[in-house]
């Protein structure tokens, strides 16, 4: 691309950021994971004491904490053993801060910020201060109490680093990022009691949108049969109801599988970033992933490997987010393309101002990505918006905040609030 075309096009871009207009919003539930995050600022000194092992069991999390940092992508470990993880819990017990956590109670509490007049956060495993938390930001939390006890909460450990504590990767972009360490959730903190479902449709009777996760918690076959019967309950609660599910990088193959097989066909909408679409994308092709858990690092492969997601699970709606632009994949004839991406500009800002930081420019990444997306699939109908066979492919630069001051939950702002936003 010349430096010319370059300008030109960032100014098509800012004009189309300057004239987003929020539209009306309709009342949205969330489900199934909340927890409480604790939040931990990685520096220089924290990783040298993690390698002279002086922070009990996280001897086994230094490898691929590294890894994370060298690629600057988001990773997540699961300890399945409540004593090892209570042991790594104390030991940070006083560090950072705490805020809400788990994909359903960040996308709950930014969607009521963001005016959505009625957010409903249904959370079978949240504890009463995880509720409380959802109440104070205006919340509707549902925890479908059988009786049998109140749950206790659920505390993440999320460690946020910044770019440059360790080498990065060839042809990797430092950037601030994350490696969160959870204990495994018992698949009933994501299943809906059976002899409570019926309230529960009431309760959600007028929302429009459900914004669901948690599903890697699931083990068994039935677990997923019931939850996919599930999505497609909570589809029929209104007829003008679509449900998305969020992913998270799991690395288990056999969750993955079932994660393909059953969620994802029973779903309107998927939201994932370059990660989780490499560990996808090597599960449907039974290959082994690489190092990184990513596909080729390129914006027109990324939209080849997307579309290839689509084709194989039926998925209608698919929204690949990654540094400096997002893509998205559409079935044709099933929306309105120039709502679609008036949603993504929309979640693009709204995840910048999120972000924080030092002010915020339009991703010279994002604007290199658009301009070989429309060189390898092009001409683009409108700016940004390609007829790709049966799919109609989307793709924005977004604005990106410098030094920004946190990373955690971006993910869940944007992708529930590309979701939530797109009226077509």
């Amino acid at each position: 691309m010349r430096e010319g075309d370059i300008f030109v096009n960032a100014g098509v871009w800012e004009d189309m950021y300057q004239s987003l207009q929020k539209p009306e919003l309709d009342p949205v539930i969330t489900g199934f994971n909340a927890n409480i995050d604790r939040v931990i600022p990685v520096t220089a000194d924290m990783l040298r004491s993690f390698e002279r092992h002086t922070v009990p069991g996280f001897d086994a999390l230094l490898d691929r904490l590294k890894q994370s940092m060298r690629y600057c992508s988001a990773d997540e470990v699961f300890i399945s053993h409540h004593s090892v993880y209570q042991e790594l819990t104390d030991s940070f017990s006083t560090s950072g801060t705490v805020a809400i956590g788990g994909q359903a109670g960040i996308a709950a509490v930014h969607l009521c910020r963001l005016g959505i007049p009625s957010v409903t956060c249904a959370a079978p495993g949240a504890g009463p201060k995880t509720c409380g938390m959802l109440q104070d930001a205006g919340v509707i939390p549902l925890t479908f109490n059988t009786g049998a006890g109140e749950r206790s909460d659920t505390t993440h450990l999320i460690f946020e680093y910044p770019p440059n504590l360790v080498q990065v990767a060839e042809q990797v972009v430092p950037r601030s990022n994350r490696f969160i360490v959870s204990p495994v959730h018992d698949p009933s903190t994501i299943i809906i009691p059976e002899d409570l479902q019926d309230n529960f449709l009431r309760q959600i009777a007028s929302c429009r949108r459900a914004f669901l996760s948690g599903y890697q918690y699931l083990r068994q076959e039935q677990e997923f049969i019931t939850a996919a019967r599930q999505i497609k309950m909570i589809r029929n609660a209104n007829p003008l109801m679509l449900t998305h599910v969020e992913c998270v990088s799991v690395a288990e193959r056999s969750v993955l599988a079932m994660i393909l097989r059953y969620i994802f066909p029973n779903t309107d909408s998927i939201g994932l970033n370059e990660r989780e679409l490499g560990l996808l994308m090597h599960t449907l092709r039974e290959t082994a992933p690489t190092s990184a858990g990513s596909p080729p690092s390129s914006p027109v492969a990324y939209v080849r490997e997307a579309i290839a997601l689509a084709d194989a699970t039926g998925v209608p709606r698919i929204h690949l987010h990654t540094f400096g632009y997002y893509i998205l994949i559409l079935e044709h004839g099933m929306a309105q393309p120039e709502q679609s991406q008036t949603a993504l500009l929309l979640a693009a800002r709204e995840t910048a101002d999120a972000a924080g930081g030092d002010g915020q420019i339009l991703s010279p990444d994002g604007l290199l990505a658009y301009d070989a997306v429309r060189e390898a699939i092009g001409p683009d109908q409108t700016t940004g918006i390609f007829e790709v066979g049966n799919r109609v492919v989307i793709i924005v630069p977004t604005y990106i905040s410098q030094n920004i001051n946190k990373t955690t939950g971006l993910g869940d702002i944007l992708s529930s609030t590309a979701f939530v936003a797109d009226r077509s």
